[in-house]
């Protein structure tokens, strides 16, 4: 019986092979060729800071490539060379991948026991950790490309660190592009195996559940101490700031919560209860800001009633797909 492999087998060997991979009959393999040769050349280009999101005091900078060459080969280089491989990713491994949304994370968590209790914890600067030299790893070790093809790749997924322009000689995982929370996944890979394996260890008596959403770590447990499970996360905490160490996950301390469903958890913005989901608090107030703004729709213009309305239908949708999960 042969065992189901770890890490694509992408075996990209050159430029040319890069090309060939993504091209298809919207993009034949000449114009594939020359897309990446161009954005070789003008690379600083065709990527930007998207300010808006961004949080510069807190060291995060989201980055864009939309409506470039580079955003158009990013996505080729997500959509042809990585999503292929996503039946490889546990299943208690979601975000980014085809088919795994935050609410099936949230879901994967309720467990079949009652008394259930959930832990949850927050990678600091998950992206910002991954260094170009690890995505080059990933690309040359585990995936069998060429040193060459491993560099070019790597080079168009990362930028340098901080504001564009700051003129860093350190290239870490672009937050925001297309390629990245795969790539996120992948570069980490063998370290959200072993931490499944020893929390399901630790808690084998108690039904233990692990969902990793790229960098939201949830784990929860039946019938569990609350001292049991704050021991377990301690362990946890151990194994990503230590485990690989030539890649370092530090926990926020500040974000990790330990709660009972009974009392209200709440995960990626859900909360959890016995067999079922919800919508968080935050957006059950929104949804009711919104709908008591609509009673009062006469006091506002055609336009503004009708963003409110579709706003409303949005949050309906949202419901049906949390109950529908």
């Amino acid at each position: 019986m042969f065992s189901r492999p770890r890490y694509p087998r992408l075996r990209i060997g050159s430029k040319n092979e890069l090309a060939k991979t993504i091209s298809d009959s919207a993009l034949p393999y000449p114009q594939a060729l020359t897309l990446i040769n161009d954005v070789i050349r003008n690379f600083d280009y065709y990527w930007r800071d998207n300010s808006e999101n961004s949080q510069p005091n807190r060291g995060k900078f989201v980055r864009s490539a939309a409506r470039t060459p580079l955003g158009v080969l990013l996505e080729r280089i997500d959509k042809k060379v990585l999503a292929p491989h996503d039946r490889l990713v546990p299943n208690y491994i979601f975000g980014g991948m085809t088919g795994r949304s935050h609410i099936q994370a949230a879901r994967s968590l309720l467990g079949q026991e009652r008394g259930r209790i959930l832990a949850s914890l927050d990678i600091t600067h998950f992206f910002e950790q991954i260094r170009e030299q690890r995505v080059f790893f990933f690309f040359y070790r585990k995936c069998g490309c060429s040193p060459r093809a491993s560099r070019l790749l790597a080079s168009l997924c990362c930028v340098p660190v901080g504001q564009k322009g700051s003129m860093s000689t350190e290239k870490t995982l672009a937050r925001g592009f297309a390629t990245s929370t795969r790539l996120a996944v992948w570069c980490n890979l063998d370290t959200f195996i072993h931490l499944d394996r020893e929390v399901k260890k630790l808690l084998k008596k108690y039904d233990p559940r692990v969902a990793i959403f790229i960098d939201d770590i949830g784990i929860s447990a039946s019938r569990v101490s609350q001292e049991k499970i704050s021991a377990v996360v301690k362990i946890v905490e151990k194994i990503l700031s230590d485990f690989d160490n030539n890649q370092r996950l530090p926990v926020n301390p500040a974000k990790t919560k330990i709660r009972t469903y009974a009392s209200g958890a709440e995960h990626l913005g859900l909360k959890l209860g016995r067999n079922k989901l919800a919508m968080g608090s935050k957006s059950r107030s929104r949804r009711d800001s919104v709908i008591n703004l609509l009673k009062k729709r006469g006091a506002y213009s055609p336009t503004r009633a009708r963003r409110l309305l579709l706003k409303k239908q949005a949050y309906q949708r949202y419901q049906g797909q949390i109950r529908s999960a």
